[in-house]
Formats: C-alpha cells, structure tokens, sequence
C-alpha cells in the first residue's frame, strides 16, 4: 500500500460492517488513524477499541445516519472538534432493494439516493478542498458492477452506483494533476451484510462471488491507478455488455437474473421478449 502518499487519517462511511470494517482493520494495521462513520454506535466503539488495541492508531467514532439531512457537515465538526485532517476519504456506505420499484416502502428509495449519492458528495466536497491545499489526497468511491447495467427490481441501486462510477471518473481527470487520486470500486457478489439488506434468500455460488477481504486488498492496491476498476475476472464481461448489445436486450437479461435471486421476486412475470 502506498498510504505515505496521503497525510492524515482515513475517513470510512459504513464502517461497522462489510467492506468498511475491512478497510479499517487494513488501514488500522497500515498505522493510519481512522474516523470510522456509521449508524450502529456500540459496534463502531466496539470497533475502535479493538483496532486502537491492537494497533495503537487514534480512531475517532461518529455515529452519524448519512439519509439526514445535515450529516456530512455534522461529521466534518466532528472531525474538526478532534484536531484531524483526513487524507484518505472512502465513501464506502450504501444499500439496495430487491423489489419492484412500486413495491417500496414510502421514503426508501429517497433515502437510497440520500446515502449512496448525496453522501459522498457532500463528503467529497466537505474534504477535498483540504486536500488540494496540501496537494495529496484520496478519495474512494465503492461503486458496483450494477453501475453498467439498468438493474430491473434493483432500479434505484443500480442508478446510484452508476452515478457514483461517473462522479468517481469525473473527479479523477479533474484532480490527476492536483495531487488528489480518485478510484470508484466496482465489486461484483461480495460476501458483506448487503444481501441481508437487500432481501436476497442466499448468496450465490461461484467464481463470481468475492470475500470483503478480496475487494477490500485489491482496492488498496488500486489507489492511485484510477479512475475505475471491477473487482473480478469473472465480472469483467458485465462491465463490457452493453458496449455490444441493444440496452433493451441488456435490461431484459439483467432482470431476468436479478428476478431469480430472491424468491418475492421468482413468480413475477419475465421482462417481455417484445415492444409494447
């Protein structure tokens, strides 16, 4: 890892669990102070004693709900008011639906955008004004191989990673002679807490399917080789699809896999083979 190259601490959102708590064991090993960001309190100071125990780093625990308004700001005080400055920021939090896009409960998907978008914006704009000054910094964004694709019965997830992927592609060619790196993260099945949230029955088998460990170790490795990577040689093909194939055959294929990996989502009709 190259971390000599970014000053300060890392920031991680969604650390209490997942890719986020990965990362922070790896940076927490590396010697980096951490501000790790989640909901969840207990298990962030949890957490936090076990990596300052284990590694002797400063870890700063802000328990913060990133769909509220006013939480970036709220964390960039927090950070403030303990003396740090952050060189290495992960914009690792977000969730998804399997479901019907109607089917929603009323304010999820706006909070889905709130966390998965608005979040490392706001974030990104709280931090990177620091970072130029110093001319050295990070910015990571966990993004998907559902970045490439229209996800029928994920909609929503689908659209926000997209839209991370192009954030994160954008801000690299603006800040590569800045001294700022950015990398978007585009991991395929990984074995986090995500299919609980998302309402998948299991986990699916296969090459396709990657440990947090995986992502988390090759993400580092990536940091300053932006702007994008997928994580997996067997998701290299998704990232590559719609380069060559009609967007309405992909939407059709894509929601006929995604509609067979949860059972609510088993005896809806297929995506028609037809126009309307």
């Amino acid at each position: 890892m190259t971390l000599d190259r970014y000053p300060g601490a890392a920031l991680i959102t969604g650390a209490s669990s997942g890719l986020g708590e990965v990362f922070a064991h790896r940076l927490a090993e590396a010697g980096k102070d951490l501000v790790v960001v989640a909901r969840r309190r207990e298990k962030l100071e949890t957490l936090a004693t076990t990596l300052q125990d284990a590694h002797g780093v400063r870890v700063l625990v802000v328990a913060e709900d990133l769909s509220k308004p006013g939480a970036s700001q709220r964390i960039r005080s927090a950070v403030d008011a303990a003396n740090l400055s952050i060189g290495l920021l992960i914009n690792n939090a977000g969730f998804g639906r399997f479901e019907p896009f109607e089917a929603a409960p009323a304010g999820v998907n706006g909070d889905m955008v709130r966390v998965n978008c608005v979040a490392p914006v706001e974030l990104t704009q709280a931090f990177v004004p620091d970072m130029l000054a110093q001319g050295r910094g990070c910015l990571v964004f966990i993004a998907s191989t559902a970045s490439f694709l229209p996800t029928p019965w994920m909609s929503v997830y689908g659209a926000t990673k997209a839209f991370d992927l192009l954030l994160a592609e954008a801000l690299y060619a603006e800040y590569q002679n800045r001294g700022v790196d950015v990398l978007a993260v585009c991991p395929g099945v990984t074995e986090t807490g995500f299919q609980d949230v998302a309402g998948v029955d299991a986990t699916p088998p296969g090459p396709m399917v990657a440990t947090a460990e995986d992502v988390v170790d090759a993400s580092l490795k990536r940091l300053h080789k932006g702007p994008s990577f997928v994580h997996g040689w067997a998701n290299q093909p998704t990232a590559l699809l719609p380069r060559f194939f009609p967007r309405k055959l992909i939407a059709r294929v894509a929601g006929n896999a995604i509609r067979r990996v949860s059972d609510k989502l088993k005896e809806l009709p297929e995506p028609s083979e037809h126009d309307s």
